[in-house]
């Protein structure tokens, strides 16, 4: 029996192709332009090759010009199939990464500055989040495999295996970003950077100062806590622009949400001025400014968020309000009452904050979603003819 699709009018407008091809896929029927699609594991396969003989060239020469007749399995720096491999992944796969997204998700519609930001943070991101997953599995197979040693030969060619793994997973995330990949990273690197400045400076009693004190020249390893905070910035200035370049292509687009648009770069700027400027000596001005205004700025979004977007949720709205509570209570009990430290309130405020930023990027592209949701019909003949009786 013959059955007719019937496609609202402001749908038809934004079809350009003839021919798509449907389907059913968990239970849910997704009508694709064939002729953009990209089968991403077939891509990812494709382009792994060049990437893995360049790791097994420079795996080879290494462990050759060593002299060393066998090569440690784990351990030794990168002389080692763990360390050669480590070097490799890190180094050739962050240029793999960033040339294949380059190649097919920058829009020549963003500004070159743009362009060169979201290039480099996304592909530093994804690089490091491999780079730890590879750090700790090498750590479990140098356990496994206690002292195993491999001739150069042999070393060079589990190198290349290794890495052409990583290279494989690599280029998959670079063809399918999307911006739910993108504040996954954001939370996964802040509170990565976060957990590991306070354990790396856990025996030097930072809570008895402050939580920028994990920033400062007196803290170990101070760079951890100020390259998170600068890293979570330019995460956050990359979603913002990913966001609103598509909120330019929806109904939706107009001052109010350039207003939106604008406090979410201010809020980035202030959270890296947070880690460019830490807090000691002449820096501390600086320091405060850039904490206050996180803080600030949140707290006039939540106040506008009604105003600036009454297409938001009742649900998400009341959230808002407890969080404003929260971040005023929270400065109460530390500033009247002096029931929390100095460490506690801002860990709170820091935490809040955060946490309400990713939840309002998750409203505004729910907010995406819905206006990009059409409604159709499937006629029957019977329903066909009558609409023709009716014309």
């Amino acid at each position: 029996m013959k059955k007719i699709i019937e496609i609202p009018d402001d749908l038809m407008h934004k079809i350009v192709q003839k021919q798509y091809k449907i389907s059913v896929e968990q239970d849910q029927i997704v009508l694709k332009n064939e002729t953009e699609q990209v089968d991403i594991q077939n891509f990812s396969l494709h382009y792994v090759l060049v990437p893995s003989l360049l790791s097994l060239g420079i795996s080879l020469m290494t462990f050759l010009l060593s002299g060393e007749r066998q090569i440690a399995f784990t351990g030794g720096r990168y002389l080692s199939v763990a360390g050669m491999s480590m070097l490799c992944t890190t180094i050739i796969g962050f240029i793999t990464f960033i040339w294949v997204y380059a190649k097919q998700n920058i829009s020549t519609k963003k500004r070159k500055i743009s362009r060169i930001r979201e290039l480099g943070t996304i592909g530093l991101a994804y690089t490091l989040i491999i780079f730890a997953v590879q750090a700790l599995i090498w750590h479990i197979l140098g356990m496994t495999f206690v002292g195993v040693t491999l001739d150069p030969l042999t070393a060079s060619f589990l190198s290349a295996l290794f890495s052409a793994i990583v290279f494989y997973f690599l280029i998959l995330f670079a063809v399918s970003v999307q911006i739910s990949h993108l504040i996954v990273l954001l939370f996964v690197t802040f509170i990565g950077g976060i957990f590991l400045s306070m354990a790396t400076n856990g025996q030097n009693g930072w809570w008895q100062y402050n939580f920028s004190f994990l920033g400062t020249g007196e803290a170990e390893n101070q760079w951890q806590f100020n390259f998170t905070m600068i890293f979570s910035a330019l995460m956050l200035l990359t979603i913002t622009d990913y966001l609103f370049v598509e909120f330019q292509k929806s109904k939706f687009y107009n001052f109010k949400i350039k207003v939106v648009q604008a406090f979410y770069y201010v809020i980035a700027l202030f959270i890296a001025g947070v880690g460019l400027f830490p807090a000691q000596s002449w820096t501390m001005v600086f320091h405060n400014a850039s904490a206050y205004g996180i803080v600030l700025c949140i707290i006039i979004l939540i106040l506008l968020s009604k105003y600036l977007l009454p297409q938001l949720s009742k649900e998400f709205l009341s959230m808002s309000a407890l969080v404003f509570i929260g971040l005023v209570a929270s400065a109460v009990l530390f500033l009247k009452v002096h029931y929390l430290s100095l460490t506690v309130f801002e860990i709170i405020a820091f935490a809040i904050s955060f946490s309400w930023l990713v939840m309002m990027i998750n409203a505004l592209q729910k907010m995406l979603h819905e206006s990009s949701v059409y409604y159709i019909k499937i006629l029957e003949n019977e329903e066909i003819q009558i609409q023709k009786q009716g014309e």
